[in-house]
């Protein structure tokens, strides 16, 4: 049902006539509504080609002036979050090049059946449900019919752009002037994932850094925050060098690190990333130091163990109290593996001793506090972990970055961001002298005929046309409209 007159004019009583119609044509109340749906899905994106259609145009006038010459028009058909969008638009050429402007313009990609506005909805969805939920749920709720292999195909995409952005980031977009926080926090650890060949296991690597805390509500929030994961990790180290000292001035910085102990995640790895700080202080991660202690001293009265943990965090000198929590221990044991048990416990804890104390003992006094790269896990594992999922090498780093983007709030930009390393800008130039120029053509189409001439200058221009050949360009008639188009 066409709204739109030749005239390009909206009569917003044919359109209450239209609802009406579908109204009382109906069955009941939910399929009229569904109709009213459909119906209005069509008449914007009716609205929206006629306005793309007067854009083109006006965009050719501006590379007809640079000697772009129209080789043709040709139709397209692209999915976006206002429906399924068909438009004609031209295709320029010029010195053996052809691109259409309108496409590249609206960021309309090639060979893609839906725009970048679409493709970040798919992948919002795609993010926390599995790939056949999301198809599901798109068809239901955005009437886009797309099976669970694009879905997975658009995630994959998403997740080369969201890594070639974030790369980006910290290689190209150094601050003029670094900024001297007095205190930053990094950690990092590892989210052991189900791999699809049989019997493996592959380990995401996550590093998290921030500059704070601050209440928000009844919950707390980190400042400045910015996560990296990848199952690369000697790539994402390298991002992280790159970031902490393109963002930051660390000469006058108390860096605060915290790990499990790990591979990867010990003081070393830590203080050849922050290389040049003011100060480093390395800290074992307090989760897995008391689960440590809980599972070494299962045999024990729970009661002894909370009092081993809570001197842990009070005494001045815990080389001094191990032995003796040790020696307490060990009274307590019956059987053989339960010394043996105290005794990789005590070389534990002494072999950590530099970093267990907490900031409280050695009079650091913020609002930090170490050990959310824990509780940041449940991000990727509740959708990466759940239901035995399994993943492909390829998959599961895409998964990662789309995750971390959406962590980041960067997936819009890594969406828009193109290999040539510049940001996509709807309103550029050409775009901005388009919209003008089509403002001043609707102000000039409501005036009168007797207003229009009497305008200063004015002249009716040369009208666009073309010859349609539906033949070779060798015939007559394609030779005929290859001459004048030329001209």
């Amino acid at each position: 049902m066409d709204i739109i007159t030749e005239a390009g004019e909206f009569w917003s009583e044919k359109a209450i006539g239209a609802v009406i119609s579908i109204i009382k044509e109906s069955k009941d109340s939910i399929e009229a509504e569904r109709k009213i749906e459909h119906w209005l899905m069509q008449v914007t994106c009716q609205l929206i080609a006629a306005a793309l259609e007067r854009i083109d145009a006006e965009l050719y006038q501006i590379y007809k002036a640079q000697g772009w010459r129209v080789a043709r028009r040709d139709p397209r058909t692209i999915y976006c979050r206002y429906g399924e969008l068909t438009y004609t638009r031209r295709l320029l050429q010029k010195d053996g090049k052809s691109f259409y402007p309108l496409d590249r313009k609206m960021g309309f990609e090639p060979r893609k059946h839906y725009s970048l506005g679409m493709i970040e909805q798919i992948v919002e969805a795609v993010a926390i449900t599995t790939a056949r939920s999301a198809s599901e749920l798109l068809q239901n709720l955005a009437g886009i019919t797309i099976s669970h292999q694009s879905v997975i195909a658009l995630k994959n995409y998403a997740g080369e752009k969201a890594k070639a952005y974030e790369k980006a980031l910290v290689e190209e977009n150094k601050a003029e002037s670094p900024a001297q926080p007095e205190i930053i926090a990094i950690e990092g650890d590892g989210v052991i994932l189900k791999n699809k060949k049989k019997g493996s296991a592959s380990e995401v690597h996550r590093i998290q850094v921030y500059e704070g805390v601050r209440k928000n509500g009844n919950r707390t929030e980190l400042v400045g925050l910015h996560c990296f994961a990848s199952t690369n990790k000697k790539e994402l180290v390298a991002m992280v060098i790159s970031f902490l000292h393109g963002h930051y001035d660390l000469s006058k910085t108390t860096v605060l690190s915290n790990g499990d102990g790990g591979s990867g995640y010990q003081f070393q790895d830590f203080d050849r990333m922050v290389e040049g700080c003011q100060d480093h202080q390395h800290f074992r991660d307090c989760y897995h130091v008391h689960e440590k202690i809980r599972t070494r001293l299962s045999f024990c009265n729970r009661k002894l163990v909370d009092r081993i943990i809570r001197e842990l965090h009070r005494t001045d000198d815990i080389m001094k109290q191990i032995p003796v929590w040790m020696d307490t221990a060990r009274s307590c044991a019956r059987t053989e593996e339960d010394l043996e048990a105290v005794d990789k416990l005590q070389s534990y804890l002494e072999r950590n001793a530099p970093y267990i104390p907490s900031l409280s003992q050695r009079g650091i006094h913020t609002e930090i506090h170490l050990g959310t790269a824990e509780t940041n896990h449940r991000f990727y594992s509740y959708r990466m972990k759940r239901q035995g999922r399994s993943w492909s090498s390829e998959g599961m780093e895409h998964m990662v970055w789309v995750l971390t983007a959406r962590k980041n709030k960067t997936l819009t930009q890594a969406l828009l961001y193109h290999a040539s390393g510049k940001s996509y800008k709807k309103m550029d130039r050409a775009m901005h002298k388009a919209v003008v120029q089509a403002e001043r053509k609707i102000a000039q189409d409501g005036l009168s005929a007797a207003q229009k001439r009497k305008m200063k200058g004015y002249r009716p221009g040369c009208l666009e046309g073309r010859i349609g050949a539906y033949a070779p360009s060798s015939s007559p008639i394609g030779a005929l409209a290859h001459a004048i188009q030329k001209y």
